[in-house]
């Protein structure tokens, strides 16, 4: 059983819901002060609280109902005011401003994210928003079940916009039912919106799960990317070479050695093609 959470308190997230429920046929219930829609294969969940606040949301929700992933459907705000969708996954690499705990990590989902990512991209080719990916960020850290975030930005008027609305949620379903035979990767490097991440995640056999920015590499050691890729179950480390100061990649080479994890610069990785 997969879960999508939504939350009553995001009009993106409740514009997501009201269209997953057009799309399925679902039984509403409420169990332990949750409304639940349930399906046979998916399950959807409307929660009080805003999303990157649900640290052991999981935990919580296991003692209701079993399921083995968490898709948190949200909305993106940034001051560009672009409108994008993107997904990504949740922790955080120093301080936890928004939700979480300093140097905590979500358990990620890298295979659902690269479907979503695939399938979503195409979709959007004929509406004026875009795809892309994000860096790791924000909460819930203390997520334990493979999880991440699916989310519509950048402005109110996006938020309200029921047609990409209904595009996210037709791709979070179709990600679900796709193959999840990906090799998994960690990237660091990149601006938030990992420019090269997203063109190897849309193009290649690689599905990225946590990726690291440039603006974190002050907050990035052996031990907690040793910790980020562990928990990802990656294959590959992935860095963005024109980002990667020379300690990072130095830093990169000892645990590619220790791991015995592939270390790929971006522009190799671009080479293994779907």
């Amino acid at each position: 059983m997969k879960l999508i959470v939504c939350s009553k308190v995001d009009m993106a997230s409740q514009n997501i819901k009201e269209a997953l429920l057009s799309l399925r046929d679902f039984d509403m219930t409420e169990k332990g002060g949750f409304d639940f829609y349930i399906a046979d294969d998916v399950s959807v969940v409307d929660v009080d609280k805003r999303l990157i606040y649900l640290d052991d949301i999981d935990r919580r929700l296991m003692e209701i109902m079993n399921f083995d992933e968490i898709l948190f459907a949200s909305r993106h705000s940034s001051k560009d005011g672009r409108k994008i969708v993107t997904t990504h996954c949740t922790g955080n690499a120093g301080r936890a401003d928004y939700g979480g705990k300093p140097y905590s990590l979500a358990k990620p989902s890298p295979a659902t994210m690269k479907n979503f990512s695939l399938v979503v991209s195409k979709k959007l080719s004929e509406t004026d928003f875009e795809f892309t990916m994000e860096a790791t960020h924000h909460g819930p850290s203390e997520i334990s079940t493979p999880s991440a975030f699916y989310e519509i930005g950048s402005t109110e008027e996006a938020w309200k916009d029921k047609d990409v609305a209904w595009i996210v949620a037709e791709s979070m379903l179709e990600a679900l039912e796709m193959s999840s035979e990906w090799k998994t990767a960690v990237g660091v490097g990149g601006t938030h919106y990992i420019p090269r991440q997203t063109e190897i995640e849309l193009s290649t056999v690689f599905a990225f799960a946590h990726n690291f920015p440039k603006y974190t590499f002050n907050d990035l050691n052996e031990s907690f990317l040793i910790h980020a890729m562990e928990l990802s179950e990656a294959e590959v480390i992935v860095m963005d070479e024109k980002s990667v100061n020379s300690r990072m990649k130095s830093l990169l080479r000892e645990i590619s050695e220790k791991t015995g994890l592939e270390l790929l610069r971006s522009k190799e990785a671009k080479k293994q093609r779907i």
